[in-house]
């Protein structure tokens, strides 16, 4: 049986995690013995078939990137360094796979350098692709270009996105230099959701990250003043043991759960930052939507992808220095409904398919 191991490492929000999860079981599907090796904190990943390999826990104290810590929080060491590298590089050798996927590096995780480099070397005679997002975070023009010609001696760059609405180069320009390496997959979506039991609501949501504090805050100031009889609205955030219980009883504010890409298929509108799964999920429900993407420090990949939703109709995009009540009311009732779906959200199934090109 083919066999494909595939790293993936995320170290503020879920989305990483999630997408190549998903990308996972799509190749288990289709007959692969499929390794996912994450190297974030645990999660409870849908991986189907897929085996799930938690590598020592590694993440990101803020949105600065600049202090790594383990799973007890402490900073990481050369030493534990060293214990990691050792332990993708086992899991390496357990596996022996014909073809291995890593995660956004060399575009991204320079911190992860010296343990993807020896797994880059170790895997050398087998298909090696570097898996990106629809949109890049992009460094100063020498390290833009740089990481583009590290990404040449990868066999092919797989693009989780559609080039027809939000091509890779639009974040990233130095990337046409790739050509027909950069394939294109279609987005990638989740497992489907539960069933959901809100209709009609305004749907307010931050993800499964440590940011959006601002929107919360904002959204439930809103909700308590404009919620009423004829408007519902429902808020969701990871960190819900934070919200304060509402006394309004047309406002439900709760964790989030697996039934939200049905609860957007029936919202009113939608509220939430322009996370790539979010919007993932946004794009297949095809409900009216206000983006207010994170943009803290020099985060541009939010900003970008709402704006590419703005232009095609999907979404009103709101600036997050310009959050406050009665812009976020104003966007919401001029969200747009959106045309028809066109855009490709098959990706999990078509990167499946795909790598028999290199195997």
């Amino acid at each position: 049986m083919t066999r494909v191991l595939i790293h993936v490492q995320h170290l503020l929000g879920t989305g990483h995690a999630r997408r190549m999860a998903a990308v996972a079981a799509a190749c288990a599907a289709c007959g692969y013995e499929t390794t996912l090796a994450s190297g974030g904190p645990a999660l409870p990943l849908e991986t189907g078939a897929a085996r799930l390999v938690q590598l020592p826990a590694l993440r990101a104290t803020d949105a600065s990137f600049r202090t790594l810590v383990d799973e007890t929080g402490a900073p990481v060491d050369e030493a534990w360094r060293r214990r990691r590298r050792a332990a993708t590089l086992a899991l390496f050798d357990e596996t022996r796979p014909d073809l291995l996927i890593v995660e956004l590096y060399p575009f991204g995780r320079s911190m992860l350098r010296d343990e993807l480099e020896p797994l880059l070397d170790r895997a050398r005679g087998i298909a090696r692709l570097c898996s990106v997002r629809d949109v890049l975070q992009r460094p100063d023009d020498a390290r833009a270009a740089a990481r583009v010609a590290a990404a040449g001696a990868f066999d092919a760059v797989l693009v989780h996105g559609d080039r027809g609405f939000l091509p890779l180069e639009a974040s990233w320009p130095e990337c046409a230099a790739l050509g027909p390496k950069l394939v294109y997959t279609g987005y990638v979506s989740g497992a489907p959701g539960l069933p959901a039991a809100g209709h009609g609501e305004i749907v307010v949501s931050v993800g499964g990250g440590a940011a959006g504090a601002r929107l919360l805050a904002v959204a439930r100031a809103l909700a308590a003043s404009r919620a009423h009889a004829g408007e519902r609205w429902r808020i969701r955030s990871g960190d819900w043991t934070a919200a304060a219980a509402s006394t309004n009883p047309f406002v439900i504010d709760e964790p989030n759960a697996g039934d939200f890409p049905d609860l957007l298929a029936h919202a009113r509108v939608s509220v939430s930052q322009a996370g790539y799964n979010t919007c993932v999920d946004l794009l297949r429900a095809g409900c009216r939507a206000v983006l207010v993407p994170f943009a803290e420090g020099r985060e541009r990949e939010q900003t970008i992808r709402a704006r590419a939703f703005e232009r095609a109709g999907r979404a009103v995009a709101l600036a997050e220095e310009r959050l406050e009540p009665a812009t976020l009311a104003a966007a919401i009732d001029a969200a747009p409904v959106p045309p028809a779906n066109r855009i490709a959200c098959d990706g999990a199934a078509q990167t499946a398919k795909l790598l028999t090109r290199w195997l």
